[in-house]
């Protein structure tokens, strides 16, 4: 489509006549559900747990972020791009078929509100065993003051959660989550007993800013235990999201760096996996400044690079100081608050921001 001679006004005009909100929200691939005129799904823009984000015929609207808008300002927040980027895109039919609707695989459905009640539950059980000497002794190897890990919410996996699940009858929603599982037999028959995965854990939590737990990981207390974190049985969250805020963020690989971070007194998200997918990147869009504080590895630095360009001028890389492997050796570094906020500052500098 070329654009008219009448400007930018005319070819929005153009592109809000050939687009519809469904139509766009199809192109991404949005699980939609009818709801009599309109259409509901989870919110690509914040980390939603049940359908709050409505397609009307002439617009968006998240009764949960409030974001909202038309056409455009939806493909601008999804692709990180200006209005007028997003009109090109638009206008020249960048956007591709409409995806077909797919159920939702496993790991993306939105946990029920038992499963959260059984999420919540557990994580209330382990803060009470933050105290115990067996976390202490982890989170001092670690660096990590006893106030801070408080402060976020940090617990342990103790004997007796499972008993308290039992207790409010919560027991099959924490099997469908993992906070319990299912005993078998030598042949793999499920037997009704069951047992608890994170017990003898470290647990993080991903908070809501009213203080609710909707996420945990498990950190083992040790350096032997396999694997190193284990997680729920639901979709991973840009942890420590909810709790930020202001214009900046700093964003880590990983619960034990964001805890650092977080520690040094940064506001820091943490990815938990190599790949950030283009909708989680859409969760970042309210933030003017992000600083990528990845691993000083090869496979950190070229996620960093990755996420630079997909997040574009609002992005720096910020290099770790020399010698550090990631931002949680950092507290085990004499000073080490002080080489990271220099090298955050420097990275701006050099950065333009």
């Amino acid at each position: 489509m070329a654009r008219p001679g009448g400007g930018w006004r005319d070819l929005k005009e153009e592109v809000l006549r050939l687009y519809s909100p469904l139509d766009v929200a199809q192109r991404y691939g949005l699980e939609l559900r009818r709801m009599g005129r309109v259409w509901a799904t989870r919110c690509p823009f914040h980390p939603d747990t049940r359908p709050s984000f409505f397609v009307y015929p002439d617009g968006f609207h998240c009764f949960g972020c409030g974001w909202h808008g038309n056409v455009v300002d939806f493909v601008a927040a999804a692709e990180q791009v200006d209005w007028r980027e997003a009109l090109h895109l638009l206008a020249g039919g960048h956007l591709g078929a409409p995806k077909a609707a797919r159920p939702p695989a496993p790991e993306e459905r939105a946990p029920a509100a038992e499963e959260l009640a059984a999420v919540q539950v557990a994580w209330e059980a382990c803060r009470r065993h933050l105290y115990d000497r067996r976390p202490r002794e982890y989170l001092a190897r670690r660096g990590i003051p006893l106030d801070v890990a408080e402060g976020l919410g940090l617990g342990y996996w103790a004997p007796g959660v499972a008993t308290r699940l039992e207790a409010l009858g919560l027991v099959e929603a924490a099997l469908s989550v993992g906070l319990l599982r299912r005993r078998r037999s030598p042949t793999g028959e499920e037997l009704p007993r069951y047992w608890e995965p994170f017990r003898g854990r470290v647990i993080i939590p991903d908070l809501t800013r009213d203080g609710q737990a909707q996420w945990l990981t498990g950190r083992a207390a040790d350096d032997t235990t396999e694997p190193k974190y284990l997680n729920l049985s639901l979709p991973k969250p840009l942890l420590g999201l909810d709790t930020v805020e202001g214009e900046e963020v700093a964003l880590v690989e990983g619960p034990l760096d964001w805890v650092a971070a977080r520690a040094m007194g940064l506001p820091a998200v943490a990815t938990l996996g190599a790949h950030v997918g283009r909708l989680k990147l859409t969760l970042l869009a309210r933030f003017r400044h992000i600083y990528l504080l990845l691993d000083a590895d090869e496979a950190g630095q070229q996620a960093a690079r990755d996420l630079a360009k997909a997040l574009g001028r609002r992005a720096v890389i910020v290099p770790l100081p020399k010698g550090v492997k990631d931002v949680a050796d950092l507290l085990l570094v004499q000073g080490g608050k002080g080489r990271l906020l220099r090298a955050i500052e420097a990275a701006r500098e050099k950065g333009g921001g």
